[in-house]
């Protein structure tokens, strides 16, 4: 696999697929010798967790859509741009240094509300747990476990959707003597579904 095919197969199990999200496990479980795998199945299980099984909109209301508002540049890979192209009139995204970007405060935000939810650009479904942006110094330090993921002051959805899962893993320590693997997290939120 390739490094676009592996973004795509992300972005489908970001938004839900577990086939993708299965797929891409495998694909991982070959480098599990490798800190950054691991940390990669944790990263994407927190985000499948924020995107699919926590209704957020209320906390995503009350913060009003801060991380669409300000910050660096969205990238906007190819395939996100062709979904974006197929789906709009007008696509708004710049070509810099060949690649696409998606300014901030973002143009497809209207009051709280992503207006492109269901379309939106692989980088803006990994806030804020699977982004490089908001986690590069975690990524540095991991070596094992359950990663410490960062969450922006303002992420009142990411701050909920970190408690709840420590409570879980904290649970899960205390029946099992160890931490979950990625699967059995998600697991854990899932009903033995994934």
């Amino acid at each position: 696999m390739d490094a676009e095919q592996i973004h795509m197969l992300t972005k489908k199990a970001l938004k839900g697929d577990l086939e993708s999200l299965n797929s891409l496990f495998n694909f991982l479980k070959q480098y599990n010798d490798q800190p950054i795998a691991k940390y990669a199945m944790y990263a994407i299980v927190y985000q499948y967790i924020m995107n699919n099984v926590i209704d957020l909109g209320k906390e995503c209301e009350t913060c009003g859509g801060k991380c669409c508002k300000s910050g660096n540049p969205i990238p906007v890979y190819d395939f996100d741009y062709k979904e974006l192209s197929a789906r709009l009139r007008t696509v708004r995204v710049e070509r810099f240094d060949g690649l696409y970007i998606l300014r901030r405060p973002c143009p497809y935000q209207k009051g709280w509300m992503c207006t492109i939810n269901s379309f939106k650009p692989y980088a803006c479904l990994s806030y804020p747990f699977a982004t490089e942006d908001e986690q590069m110094d975690v990524i540095k330090d991991y070596k094992d476990g359950i990663p410490d993921f960062k969450v922006p002051d303002f992420c009142i959805a990411g701050k909920k959707v970190k408690e709840l899962i420590d409570k879980v893993v904290e649970r899960f320590r205390r029946e099992k003597g160890r931490d979950p693997l990625p699967e059995e997290l998600l697991n854990e939120f899932l009903g033995g579904k994934a």
